[in-house]
């Protein structure tokens, strides 16, 4: 069982008495005492990946645990740590076989890591699922590198685009900055048809994101994404997203069903940043306790049905009366058979003449 190569938690984390209103009183943990939390029942599994170079996974849960719980149905356990392998491959062995471990038994695993090249092994884990991946990337850069390069913080997103069983579906990043990132890259991002939304866009509109959450699998944050001065880090970048900003995205992502693992990664280790990483993790924990499972039909009085007429072409759009989401109906243009999620945005734009960029995508990928 691939769990064995977790280690409990620190002995005064463990040891500390918190109220049941706390999330350290409400979480099960991996203690020397008590060894690992039982399996079943688990919805939400949290472990961290430490080395020797980074602390900032090992350290967050003392402002974790002293979290209070919100209005939560959600059961919880901490499965401890994972050491680094002496190599990166060892760690991306370890981590798939983790993560297949929760996937397989229906749990969601929260990943706090230093390094986000471990996103490579955590998608290694749907292989054996055998399904399509969409990953979500909330990153300052395209973490893409030459195909022949041996896996780096640069380049782990070379390996899943390339390497066999190529099993992404969609790839989609939020919160690029320009000035970090090539324009070839861009050019190479849009030919395969995957999605890339700048920071400024982002941060004008938030609520662009939730759609595209909800139709992801995996999603993987760079803590560098964050702007410095709410991580007070001088390594981390000027500009990025707000602490409110991050822990929204969070929240969407926890509220998405299809959200199978989300993981935290580049942790500076100052108090600022680990107060942030716990307050995202609530969020994202936040969002799960209310999650709704909605799919829309053309007859499902839940749903309220609209028709746009673009020149020749007829739109459907979906929106839910309980909700509030909305989708759009793919048709024989895009050969899809699965509502898009969208926004209410998307449907005021088509009113208007425009064809929503992300059905537009769809009808290009089509083509192929």
């Amino acid at each position: 069982m691939s769990l064995i190569y977790l280690q409990p938690i620190q002995e005064n984390e463990a040891l500390q008495e918190f109220p049941y209103e706390k999330i350290g009183g409400r979480i099960a943990k991996h203690t020397k005492k008590n060894g690992l939390p039982t399996i079943q029942g688990v919805q939400i599994a949290l472990l961290a990946v430490i080395d020797e170079q980074s602390l900032a996974p090992h350290t967050f849960r003392k402002h974790f645990y002293n979290l209070f719980v919100g209005n939560w149905n959600v059961s919880l356990a901490d499965f401890g740590n994972l050491p680094a392998g002496n190599t990166d491959e060892d760690t991306f062995f370890i981590i798939k076989e983790i993560v297949y471990e929760f996937l397989y038994q229906g749990i969601t695993p929260i990943i706090v890591a230093p390094k986000q090249e471990i996103t490579y092994g955590i998608y290694r884990a749907f292989d054996r699922l055998e399904q399509l991946v969409n990953l979500v990337c909330v990153d300052a850069s395209f973490d893409f590198g030459n195909e022949h390069q041996f896996v780096s913080a640069n380049s782990y997103m070379s390996r899943i685009l390339m390497e066999e069983p190529t099993n992404l579906n969609h790839f989609t990043n939020i919160g690029y900055q320009t000035y970090y990132n090539a324009q070839e890259t861009l050019d190479v991002l849009d030919k395969m048809y995957f999605e890339s939304y700048r920071l400024g866009q982002v941060t004008h509109y938030i609520e662009m994101i939730e759609p595209i959450l909800r139709n992801t699998d995996i999603v993987s944050v760079d803590m560098r994404s964050v702007q410095a001065a709410d991580l007070d880090c001088s390594d981390a970048f000027p500009n990025g997203f707000s602490n409110r900003e991050i822990c929204t995205i969070a929240r969407y992502a926890g509220l998405s069903m299809q959200t199978s693992v989300f993981g935290l990664f580049e942790i500076p280790n100052t108090q600022r940043a680990l107060q942030l990483v716990a307050q995202i993790l609530w969020y994202f924990i936040e969002g799960y306790n209310y999650r709704t499972q909605e799919f829309p039909t053309p007859s499902d009085p839940n749903f309220t049905k609209y028709n746009v007429l673009i020149d020749d072409l007829i739109i459907e759009f979906y929106k839910s009366n309980f909700t509030g989401r909305w989708w759009i109906l793919p048709n024989e243009y895009t050969n899809g058979s699965a509502m898009l999620p969208c926004t209410e945005k998307d449907y005021e734009q088509a009113c208007s003449g425009v064809i929503p960029k992300r059905w537009w995508n769809l009808y290009k990928k089509s083509l192929l």
